[in-house]
């Protein structure tokens, strides 16, 4: 990434240049400096799935989303600290054609839920924020269901019957039967790997889950005409894959696959001119390899979820999620900085090796 004046380097006085201007900004905005500090670079990408006033089954046992209130708050919090930005500004940057020396944000959705048009783009335009958004193509005018939200809906149904309900009993056998351990089969039932998501089909058809009925009355996610309106809005669109598998339980070939083959399927279907990626879950543990390959086959971006893991790849960006808790953005960013300074001193302090 273009990121000119991060590490002062050339003479004595163009370094005394950069050292004085990166202690005036540590003082005016010590945010965003301790952010460039740990991270490496002046750009700040964090990452939603939805914004809600309550939290609906199919997310409830996987994060805590925002609220409205919060996510305005969120907003505000970012835009006093950052300037905000667009995928467009980022990509040039990336590809060496524009430098970015102040602190930036840039506000990217995943999954492709109804609730990021709904709820949080009158927040975001409120802002002068244009997101960018990742979405899955099995999902988008809602075809299929995410395996981990159908696990939520089958939980939450699981709760309500009751331990005396003999599909109680049933769904527990089934989850044995599978190698799924669990005195609380709602619990066993969000246990369940992206390869292994067949399971959750024989517990829908036992607690009389319809999943086509679920998606025609709930719409959990945007269609695609839907995500062309966002665009006309200003809204970058990138891939999340196909289905949201877990890549580390991916083949080479799988995994090479998926990530090019939904982020071709995603430019030719929207027009976007890039190819950007999201990775599901995470990006932690794939070899560096597959990322020179994604990136010679034309990928021009990919985005993990690690923040404020350093990047090895310069095309390789980790993002911040406060779907945590409800805590405000400058709490739990405050607590990931303290964290992340404190390991920084720890491995300062270890013997080096003989």
């Amino acid at each position: 990434m273009s990121v000119a004046g991060t590490v002062p380097t050339g003479s004595w006085g163009r370094q005394w240049k950069g050292w004085r201007s990166g202690i005036r900004e540590a003082l005016r905005n010590p945010i965003a400096a301790a952010c460039r500090h740990v991270h490496g670079s002046p750009v700040f990408v964090v990452v939603y799935h939805t914004v809600c006033e309550t939290n609906p089954d199919h997310i409830k046992n996987l994060y805590r989303p925002r609220t409205p209130r919060e996510f305005s708050a969120d907003m505000e919090f970012l835009c006093r600290h950052f300037e905000p930005i667009d995928l467009p500004t980022l990509l040039k940057a990336v590809k060496g054609e524009e430098e970015i020396h102040r602190p930036s944000v840039l506000v990217t959705f995943d999954d492709g839920l109804r609730e990021m048009a709904e709820v949080a783009m009158p927040i975001l335009k409120g802002w002068g924020i244009k997101p960018a958004l990742y979405v899955n193509l099995d999902f988008l005018d809602n075809k299929t269901l995410f395996f981990r939200q159908k696990a939520s809906l089958l939980a939450e149904r699981l709760r309500r019957i009751g331990t005396d309900d003999v599909r109680w009993t049933t769904v527990s056998e089934i989850l044995a039967m599978h190698g799924v351990a669990a005195h609380d089969p709602a619990a066993g039932v969000m246990r369940i790997a992206w390869d292994r998501r067949a399971v959750l089909d024989e517990v829908a058809h036992v607690l009389e889950f319809d999943e086509a009925e679920f998606l025609a009355r709930t719409r959990p996610y945007l269609t695609r005409d839907e995500v062309r309106t966002l665009m006309a809005q200003g809204v970058a669109i990138g891939a999340h894959g196909f289905n949201h598998p877990n890549h580390r339980l991916l083949s080479p070939e799988e995994r090479l696959a998926e990530v090019v083959g939904s982020t071709e399927a995603t430019a030719t279907m929207f027009g976007t001119g890039h190819r950007t990626f999201a990775f599901p879950f995470s990006d932690q543990g794939l070899p560096g390899d597959f990322f020179d390959a994604l990136y010679a086959k034309g990928v021009d971006l990919t985005f993990g979820t690690s923040w404020p893991q350093k990047p090895t790849k310069a095309r390789q960006i980790q993002r911040f999620c406060f779907e945590t808790g409800p805590e405000p953005a400058s709490a739990q960013l405050t607590k990931r900085l303290i964290r992340s300074a404190g390991g920084n001193v720890l491995r300062g302090m270890r013997p080096a090796a003989a």
